[in-house]
């Protein structure tokens, strides 16, 4: 933490570098690494700047965020710059703009003001229709001012030989036929959004090109104005080689389908500002004898990076700034996020969400092979979530929150629970249900030869870790057999930190192969089957753990030849029709106790020597019955407390030892706290007489 306290030291200067200048300059703050201004705001629009154990420095100004690791941050300074957003900072060089070239439209009029002419630079215009040709290879970070509104206007940079800024300072231009703003060479451009200004690109009849805004390079998008892109045929940004937004107000809108608000065959970076990004095509299908099932699909994407066509692999990073991705009711199967490689959340607010029905193709019933379902983030690799607020929304048929090839790893073991807040929601209803033989691609059980597209909150290939955070899953389907599974991993499922609630109409928690828990917090409750479900070994080690199902609390594989392993945690696990749990061969040290009360009344559990070892009051949870606030950046539904049970339960903890145990069924609790009915710190008053349970 030496660079934090370093970049402390910083901070506190900051009042007594405020003075001094004159009132024609602004004074900013400015940070550097590698030799780069990777961040610059006004210090008058600073709120906080903070440190957390993650190792991440936090910029809260002007209602935004911006957040970097301390290890990618050298140094705070400050520095004074012309009023009006006449300095614009590019990498460590702050570009005076006094010689900047200036293009003003004015309908069908173009003025061009260009001081390079006898440089290389060569502009021409033909009605709104502007062309640069620039052979110059000695100058760098020419600024281009652009400003004006022209109904049928476009600009083309058809030679470049560096990379370009444009200054967006009130532009508003509608192509017809190509981009808006087309950078056809592979060189970097800055799209630098000027303060106080409203910038507005769009297409209006055609699109023979790849975006509105396309650059063969890449794309940086800066400054504290705003930019609106709106696309009718093609993707709205597009950044071959990498998009980055750093700061400023951006609202991107595609209507066509399989589009893509953001489109990068690189990485995409988000580190502040906002993005507001609507994508209401849809999906397209095709016939494709190469693919295993015989169909391709093509979905209409808030942002896409990576190109397997092309073998380039893109991430997804969020590190801070507000991202907003909307998949309407029209965007049959579209994706908010989808990369070729990983999605990563290092901080930032994300809220993304998708309304579209989904559909099975190739048939019907046990002859669908094959489907689409929307989902809010897709990956081929990792989900990653080091920090942030994420919020995923599917309430369209078979509609996903989180989909991925390869891991999902949620915090780092003992960090800051406050980190993370991720929570995911379904409610639509299964694509195509058919009731007993198995799960199809998406679903349990052993069939897989046929689609059912059923609605899952968190669907993951490989292992799932769980190292600290707060993680809410909430299938909201109300009936169907089969259904989604609120977290489900195709492989290995590991809890050693953080707060985990899941609830779902089908099994809350499965794991394909292997289940492990360490550590930390885990509330599991199922309306219609297991609450946890694991169809190889469970070692539990740690944690406090809570389950109900309708059916089973805990269902290991022990009667499949997995085992049931404890030695540590205090496991609570509520009885449904078929019991507290699989009766599970129990093995391990730790010793457990089968309570016939469901505990809805109050439970108090005593040894021999009158010390209470449980306090614990189950009711049925109303809404998704999260304890856990996640209510930014969306609203949950109503809170409710724990989960009831109808035929007894069992409890387990490492103070238990051999011998018999007495338990009151009418308690009541006073003080102390409670976490889905478990209390801690509470004094117990008991009534009634007592019942006897015998340590196994």
């Amino acid at each position: 933490m030496k660079r934090i306290k370093q970049i402390g030291i910083l901070i506190a200067l900051l009042a007594v570098s405020l003075m001094g200048k004159a009132q024609e300059e602004t004074r900013v703050m400015q940070a550097h690494f590698a030799g780069n201004v990777v961040f610059q705001t006004p210090t008058s629009g600073i709120d906080s700047i903070k440190g957390n154990s993650q190792g991440y420095v936090t910029v809260y100004y002007s209602d935004a965020t911006w957040s970097r690791s301390a290890n990618q941050i050298d140094s705070l300074t400050f520095a004074w710059v012309a009023d009006g957003d006449t300095t614009i900072i590019v990498d460590s060089l702050a570009v005076d703009t006094t010689s900047m070239i200036s293009i003003v439209w004015n309908g069908s009029n173009v003025t061009v003001t260009n001081p390079y002419a006898s440089n290389g630079i060569t502009i021409t215009t033909d009605g709104g229709h502007v062309t640069v040709k620039s052979t110059t290879t000695t100058l760098e970070n020419v600024v281009y001012n652009l400003s004006g509104i022209s109904s049928d206007g476009w600009l083309l940079f058809n030679k470049l030989s560096t990379p370009v800024i444009l200054r967006l300072d009130g532009v508003q231009l509608t192509s017809h036929g190509v981009a808006a703003i087309n950078i056809d060479k592979n060189q970097n451009a800055v799209l630098h959004l000027v303060s106080g200004t409203e910038n507005v690109f769009a297409d209006a009849d055609s699109n023979a090109d790849k975006a509105v805004v396309y650059g063969k390079g890449s794309l940086v998008v800066q400054g504290s104005g705003s930019m609106s892109i709106t696309s009718s045929y093609v993707n709205g940004l597009q950044g071959k080689r990498g998009v980055v937004v750093n700061n400023g107000a951006t609202e991107i809108s595609v209507t066509s389908d399989t589009k893509k608000g953001i489109k990068s065959d690189m990485d995409f970076v988000m580190n502040g500002g906002s993005l507001n990004i609507v994508a209401s095509g849809s999906v397209e299908v095709s016939t494709d004898t190469a693919s295993d099932t015989g169909y391709d699909f093509s979905y209409c994407t808030g942002i896409k990076t990576g190109d397997a066509d092309e073998g380039t692999e893109g991430n997804i990073i969020i590190n801070g700034g507000d991202l907003t991705v909307t998949c309407p009711a029209s965007n049959a199967g579209g994706r908010c996020l989808s990369s070729d490689y990983d999605v990563v959340f290092n901080g930032g607010h994300t809220l993304l969400t998708t309304a579209g029905t989904g559909m099975a193709v190739g048939g019907t019933g046990t002859s669908a092979v094959d489907g689409y379902a929307s989902t809010c983030i897709s990956t081929d690799r990792d989900i990653i979530i080091n920090g942030g607020h994420i919020d995923a929304r599917s309430t369209g048929k078979g509609g996903r929150g989180l989909k991925a090839d390869g891991r999902l790893v949620v915090g780092t073991v003992g960090a800051d629970d406050e980190l993370i807040y991720l929570y995911v929601q379904t409610s639509g209803a299964p694509i195509n249900a058919v009731s007993g033989g198995g799960g199809g691609p998406w679903g349990g059980g052993s069939s897989t030869d046929y689609f059912k597209g059923l609605p899952k909150c968190i669907k993951i290939e490989g292992n799932i870790y769980f190292n600290s955070g707060h993680v809410g899953a909430y299938c909201a389907q109300t009936s169907g057999d089969p259904n989604g599974e609120a977290i489900e991993s195709k492989d290995s499922l590991f809890v050693n930190g953080g707060v985990i609630e899941a609830n779902a109409y089908d099994d809350a928690l499965n794991a394909a192969s292997y289940l492990e828990i360490n550590g930390g917090k885990l509330w599991c409750y199922s309306r219609g089957n297991d609450a946890v479900d694991c169809n190889g070994n469970t070692n539990i080690h740690g944690g406090l753990i809570i389950v109900k199902g309708q059916e089973v609390g805990l269902d290991a594989a022990t009667d499949a030849g997995g085992h049931f392993f404890i030695d540590g945690g205090i496991i609570i696990s509520l009885a449904g029709n078929m019991g507290a749990w699989d009766r599970p061969n129990v093995m391990g040290s730790q010793k457990y106790l089968q309570i016939n009360n469901n505990a809805s009344n109050g439970l108090t559990v005593k040894n021999s020597a009158g010390d209470v070892m449980l306090m614990f009051k189950s009711t049925t949870p109303s809404g998704n019955g999260f304890i856990e606030n996640y209510t930014d950046p969306g609203a949950k539904p109503p809170p409710g407390p724990g989960g009831g049970g109808s035929n007894g339960m069992v409890f387990s903890c490492p103070e238990l030892t051999s011998g018999t145990y007495q338990y009151w069924t009418s308690s009541t609790f006073n003080g102390g706290t409670s976490w889905h009915g478990f209390y801690i710190g509470a004094t117990s008053t008991t009534s009634g007489n007592s019942q006897n349970a015998t340590a196994q």
